[in-house]
């Protein structure tokens, strides 16, 4: 149990520094993507570009120490204050990972016995099954798989023979229960060998999707899926005796309650579309929130040339010709997408004022988490008026639907 108990904690330490290590400019810049902080008029933080660096001392410590309690402990803190900052850096991954550290630290305050280590040990793995299974139930939803997963492996097929297309087609009605089966199957000693094998067939899926071959985009999608597979492996093997009880509610701890809630049960409310994908584990199944801003010719030409370097044009001769996918922006640039936010991407459109806009110079459109059947998404239109009240009398938003097709999503 030692051995699986630091090899788990290694791995993880070994994933957050690789996946740290894509997002750099998130906290030391140069970027154009505006910081969205969590708070409004927080104090300057004159040394929070300071924080980047600080985060991989801290996993430097917490790896190397045998009882890295104030380790973890301050690492959770200095991530947290990072998040407030700008929320745009709260990853998924940065979400799962600082929990399964977070149950190491809990676990081993009064000393790294094996029963502490084991009930840290079965709290990550209910970390991991609850991902999976959410993960892949989320993608039960018709938006996913008729546009979603067609618009993930576009790419991919174009170096495969053309006869391959109906069984990615058709394959998509499959991978939500595959995947939330495997989550499943790995509660139950008898199924987690093969679930394990499952889990490591569908990473290597990923890894290939996001490679050369499909997307090159996304450049935390490496680490965190390696990170992942092989968390599953070191958790899950060699546990014969761990039984569904053990992962599910462990010895009762009031840590291993909290995490029961937030990953298990929280995310109930995510089949509603009532939480961010980012706490109802529903990263890549097309319940996301987009956001594009819409430019005039003549603000078009204010901006930064990275920013129009960015932007497309939509051939209009009139009114806003130009578009920004806020999606792309910010992963090209910060390796991580804009707030999954309403309210968040609207902060993001009014930060343009920086630029000096005049009346109608610019709108956002947002479209919205798809329903379970809906196979389009729900959109609206923030005018001038919508964004910035103050500059003209009146208010208004436009709500319209419009079927997005899988072109709309490929980068």
């Amino acid at each position: 149990m030692a051995n699986q108990f630091f090899w788990t904690k290694l791995i993880i330490v070994v994933g957050l520094a690789w996946c740290l290590s894509q997002v750099g400019r998130a906290w030391r810049g140069p970027r154009t993507c505006p910081p969205v902080p969590l708070l409004k008029n927080l104090p300057r933080l004159p040394f929070e570009s300071d924080l980047y660096p600080l985060l991989f001392v801290l996993l430097t410590l917490v790896g190397v120490t045998e009882k890295p309690v104030f380790s973890i402990v301050a690492w959770v803190m200095v991530v947290a204050l990072s998040c407030v900052y700008d929320y745009t850096r709260l990853l998924p991954w940065f979400y799962q990972y600082s929990f399964m550290l977070g149950s190491m630290a809990v676990c081993n305050a009064g000393g790294a016995t094996p029963l502490q280590q084991q009930e840290a040990l079965n709290i990550c793995r209910l970390v991991n099954v609850s991902i999976y299974f959410w993960s892949g139930l989320l993608k039960a939803n018709r938006y996913f798989m008729q546009t979603g997963f067609v618009a993930l492996v576009a790419p991919l097929l174009k170096n495969l023979p053309h006869g391959w297309r109906p069984i990615f087609r058709w394959g998509a009605y499959a991978v939500p229960f595959l995947e939330a089966g495997l989550g499943l199957g790995l509660l139950f000693p008898h199924y987690r060998p093969l679930s394990v094998l499952a889990a490591v067939g569908m990473h290597c899926f990923i890894l290939v999707c996001f490679s050369s071959l499909g997307r090159s985009t996304h450049r935390t999608i490496w680490p965190w899926n390696i990170t992942m597979m092989l968390t599953t492996i070191a958790l899950f093997t060699a546990c014969e005796g761990v039984s569904l009880a053990d992962i599910a509610v462990g010895q009762g701890s009031a840590f291993h309650w909290l995490v029961l809630a937030l990953f298990a049960l929280l995310p109930t409310l995510g089949l509603f579309n009532r939480l961010e994908n980012i706490f109802s584990h529903g990263y890549m199944t097309g319940r996301h929130v987009f956001g594009y801003l819409h430019f005039t010719r003549r603000f078009y030409g204010r901006l930064p040339s990275e920013i129009r370097a960015e932007c497309v044009d939509t051939g209009l001769s009139f009114g806003q010709r130009y578009q920004l996918d806020l999606g792309q922006w910010y992963v090209k640039q910060l390796a991580m997408n804009p707030p999954q936010n309403e309210e968040m991407l609207k902060f993001v459109a009014r930060d343009f004022l920086r630029y000096g806009p005049v009346y109608d110079d610019l709108s956002l459109t947002i479209t919205g988490m798809p329903g379970i059947l809906s196979a389009s998404l729900p959109q609206k239109t923030y005018p001038w008026v919508a964004l910035f009240p103050e500059n003209r009398p009146g208010s208004g938003v436009r709500s319209r639907n419009r079927k997005l097709k899988a072109k709309d999503l490929q980068g």
